[in-house]
């Protein structure tokens, strides 16, 4: 590989940046309109910059570097997270969800986030590691993969760090199917992202623009418009098909779906390659030198324009290079040390977090790296009111730069699962706490607390199972069962379910608990434990076919406060919120997170919900959460972490 200079260096990482704000700002307008489109690009499309979280989380990453430089490690991601993001939407509300109740990644990227794990949220923040890993695809790709761990788990993963691979190559190659095809090799074969990348190489050979749009709409399309798959393959296509000049922007737009993202990463993939001076006049005056950060981004130090930007990322990318042994950079200025660099890193990961087998036992994963060339010695000490653990204290000697692994056996506390069983308000928190204490070398100071997440409980009542003699009489022409008088085959294989047919009211439901008589009557019930927003309620009663199903629980609140309910339900369902119908569907449809929201009002003390769900096929999804309410609309409202639904 050619070696590069630092001011070749500066210059490209100055044109990524500016194509990355570039490719932010023109396709923005466009956003989340699931078609393709016929446009031309036009001066006044860069009238008006607004932030973008694509170009937001890479500017919270650049302070993290600055404080940290290339030790930076999951803990220091996950807390400076924590600390500075107040994104509320899809896997960022989510994954600041488990952040703030104790999960770390990699599992705060995956728990409780089946339906935006494979987001674009991550794949769309690879450029600072590329730009800070100049010629180093596989330390990008160390760098991204935990960065996306943070919020996302499997497809997300790869992508981000696959995109960081290439954009770490494009410093020192200039042709697009090479760059892909050389960092598509630190990855395993057989995987989606192999089979995208091929696939996306193949077509684009072979095909015109708008078929191998077609392809990829129809090979990996989802409903979701920020769904990763679809959108990174756009972005390949239209690099592989541009003329590589910043004109390829117009291709990346015309892709639409999640079209911010796909430009922004296509246009600062071609200001990498172009570098600043390489990308015309023309696009250096449309994109000018403004850095707009957005306010949910809080409390952290960047540079107000995009020069200043790429000063600060190429100074500090100079430590990565040091530190990984890449190319040294010809006339590079001398080194800032402003950071503290982390002497250790432990992650501590839990096998299961769902409460039902913490009253088994869960076994507790930990993970020690030595980040300094001397030997350590290390003492941790497993801490928690809530879970129990035999064999507290572990302590280990570990060489410099090494690994240890070792493990605690814990499980729910018996004086946790009194309160549990108890339900009394206010005796159960949103998780089940624990902690690490951290000593070293006799050094203590470091305290990890985690967390293992608590959705409640929830009374089943049902399933209701009712027949259906609409269906009894067999085909007169060819009867099911020859002369015999027996029902048709349809009706021994089919019941009924009729969402006007009152079988429990919320009066009833109230007195039998209030009563404790449910037990006495003629229908199944069992207290449910969600393991996480989803329920999987179907392993609680057996048998398939049409029935109604009810789902009760109390919300205790020290004050009243407005509130959203976020549900998800793919049958017909009605929800009651203190006796008020809140939510209503009558159809048959996907389930998803927030779904259907609603805002009511919670009364200081005790508030009940209860949910009817009449199902008319064999499979169910249904999810219930609660956010607060910020005063907008739901998805612009984080997710609530003190409401324990609790009967």
């Amino acid at each position: 590989m050619p070696h590069l200079d630092y001011a070749t260096y500066h210059d490209k990482v100055l044109g990524g940046w500016a194509g990355k704000c570039a490719g932010g700002v023109v396709g923005a307008p466009l956003e989340g309109f699931k078609r393709f489109h016929d446009l031309e690009l036009r001066d006044e499309m860069f009238d008006t910059a607004v932030p973008n979280d694509d170009l937001d989380l890479q500017i919270l990453w650049l302070d993290l570097v600055k404080r940290r430089g290339p030790s930076l490690r999951l803990n220091d991601l996950a807390d400076h997270w924590k600390a500075h993001v107040e994104f509320p939407w899809g896997e960022y509300g989510l994954a600041l969800r488990n952040l703030r109740l104790g999960v770390y990644p990699p599992q705060s990227g995956s728990h409780n986030n089946w339906y935006w794990r494979r987001g674009m949220g991550s794949p769309i923040r690879s450029e600072i590691w590329g730009m800070l890993c100049p010629g180093m695809p596989e330390q990008a790709a160390f760098y991204a993969s935990m960065d996306s761990s943070l919020d996302h788990e499997g497809f997300s993963v790869d992508a981000e760090a696959f995109l960081a691979a290439c954009e770490a190559l494009a410093f020192v190659e200039s042709d697009v199917p090479t760059i892909l095809r050389q960092a598509l090799e630190q990855f395993e074969q057989g995987t989606l992202l192999h089979t995208m990348v091929g696939s996306v190489l193949d077509w684009s050979e072979r095909f015109p623009v708008d078929v191998c749009q077609g392809k990829i709409k129809s090979a990996f399309g989802d409903a979701d418009f920020t769904s990763a798959p679809m959108n990174v393959a756009f972005t390949l296509l239209a690099l592989l098909t541009c003329r590589r000049d910043m004109s390829g922007l117009v291709t990346a737009i015309a892709m639409g779906h999640d079209s911010d993202c796909v430009a922004a990463t296509a246009g600062a993939m071609l200001g990498i390659l172009l570098g600043y001076e390489g990308i015309g006049e023309r696009w250096r005056k449309l994109i000018g030198d403004t850095l707009v950060v957005s306010p949910r981004i809080v409390g952290i130090e960047h540079a107000e324009t995009i020069s200043g930007l790429a000063r600060e990322t190429a100074r500090a990318g100079l430590a990565f290079v040091e530190e990984h042994g890449g190319a040294p950079l010809a006339g590079a200025p001398e080194m800032e040390s402003r950071c503290v660099p982390r002497p250790h890193h432990v992650t501590c990961t839990l096998d299961r977090l769902d409460f039902g087998a913490l009253t088994k036992g869960v076994t507790l994963r930990v993970a020690y790296e030595n980040l300094t060339v001397q030997p350590q010695k290390v003492r941790l000490t497993f801490q928690s009111n809530d879970l129990s653990c035999s064999g507290r204290v572990r302590e280990f000697s570990v060489e410099g730069g090494g690994h240890h692994e070792d493990s605690f056996d814990v499980r729910l506390a018996p004086e946790a699962w009194e309160r549990v069983a108890s339900r009394r308000p206010g005796t159960v928190g949103s998780a089940f706490g624990y902690a690490l204490d951290v000593n070293v070398d006799g050094r203590g100071g470091e305290w990890l607390e985690r967390g293992v997440p608590f959705y409640g409980s929830w009374l089943l009542l049902g399933p209701f199972i009712r027949d259906n003699p609409a269906l009894e009489p067999v085909d007169p022409r060819y009867p099911d069962h020859g002369d015999a008088p027996l029902p048709s085959v349809r009706y021994m294989n089919h019941d009924k379910v009729d969402p006007d047919e009152e079988l429990l009211t919320v009066e009833d439901v109230r007195r039998l608990v209030d009563e404790g008589t449910y037990d006495s009557q003629p229908f199944h019930w069992t207290r449910v434990f969600p393991p996480a927003f989803r329920f999987d309620l179907q392993r609680h009663y057996w048998g398939r076919g049409e029935r109604t199903l009810f789902l009760y629980t109390r919300l205790h609140s020290a004050a009243a406060r407005r509130i959203w309910i976020a549900m998800g339900c793919s049958a017909p369902f009605r929800t009651w919120f203190n006796g008020q119908v809140v939510l209503e569907s009558r159809a048959c449809q996907r389930s998803w997170p927030a779904a259907f929201p609603a805002e009511v009002e919670l009364a200081e003390g005790q508030n009940d919900v209860l949910v009817r769900i009449d199902l008319p096929t064999d499979t169910l999804a249904l999810e219930v959460g609660f956010k607060e309410h910020q005063g907008q609309h739901s998805h612009q409202s984080h997710w609530d972490t003190t409401l324990v639904p609790m009967v």
